[in-house]
């Protein structure tokens, strides 16, 4: 058997600098990632050396440029894992609900102020938000109501409870976005302002909900990550004959979404298709 060659020695800051970066790097991919970069700065200290070059320049760069390589791998990492995700979609939600509340903030002296000065307003919201949802999901389209297996028990749950949580954070950032609008007008005419206040929490909240509603039906039923990797099934031209539309993916091999591309007789609305465990097993490997 041949003997394994040992590793070529680096120099103690090199040492040292691998240690500290090395767990930003996804563990999953650290102990390429570490081979990798001790035959880059190996390299680099045996060509400067036979130069008898200065290795003070070259020794800046490797550093920002292994830091730059394992910051990258570790946001990467977190974009494959949150990307799509019921996670992300309410994080995203609550961090824009926090900006337009601290742009709200600042004519104000403080979170008191602000909450006394808009308590009145927001009771009137309060109020209409029951009526504004009942607009919402009475105007939304009934294409896309599903067929065939409906989802139970756990995953009807986790999906009703997603859904909520969105509706809740819509209505509170269409409410900061109408406060941040019309707030400069309330000193100098406040009867106007209450009332543009109204309309444009009202506009933004049915444009908040509309997207809520098109983005529940968009992700899978099971994990709820939205879907992907949209076909177009069928020909325009056979509408009547064959099924046209398009369908759409989820990525972990849950199942497929077919939206027809106009309703018929036979199929009025779009269609949940759950695959076998064989198609999840494929999509994970």
């Amino acid at each position: 058997m041949m003997s394994q060659t040992p590793a070529p020695t680096l120099p103690p800051f090199d040492r040292k600098l691998l240690r500290v970066v090395e767990p930003i790097v996804p563990l999953a991919e650290r102990k390429e990632w570490s081979r990798a970069w001790q035959a880059e700065l190996w390299h680099m200290h045996h060509r400067n050396k036979a130069r008898h070059r200065s290795t003070c320049r070259m020794m800046i760069d490797f550093s920002i440029g292994l830091t730059r390589d394992a910051l990258w791998l570790r946001t990467e990492s977190w974009r494959r894992t949150f990307t799509g995700t019921a996670v992300l979609c309410i994080a995203s939600l609550a961090g824009l609900i926090l900006v337009a509340s601290l742009v709200a903030l600042v004519p104000e002296a403080g979170w008191r102020a602000l909450r006394s000065s808009l308590g009145e307003q927001f009771d009137r919201a309060l109020l209409a938000a029951p009526l504004i949802v009942f607009v919402a999901f009475a105007s939304a389209s009934r294409r896309h109501i599903e067929q065939g297996p409906q989802s139970r028990g756990r995953f009807w749950i986790k999906q009703q409870a997603f859904f909520s949580a969105k509706v809740v954070q819509v209505l509170l950032l269409a409410f900061a976005l109408s406060v941040d609008v019309c707030q400069p007008l309330h000193p100098s005419l406040p009867a106007t302002a209450d009332f543009f206040q109204m309309f444009c929490f009202v506009l933004f909240a049915l444009i908040g909900l509309r997207w809520a509603i098109h983005d529940q039906e968009q992700r899978c039923k099971h994990c709820l990550h939205s879907l992907a990797t949209p076909a177009r099934v069928g020909r325009p031209s056979h509408n009547l004959l064959e099924w046209n539309g398009t369908e759409l993916n989820c990525k972990r091999g849950h199942g497929l979404l077919s939206i027809p591309e106009m309703e018929t007789s036979w199929c009025q609305s779009s269609r949940w298709i759950v695959l076998e465990a064989g198609w999840e097993q494929a999509a994970d490997i």
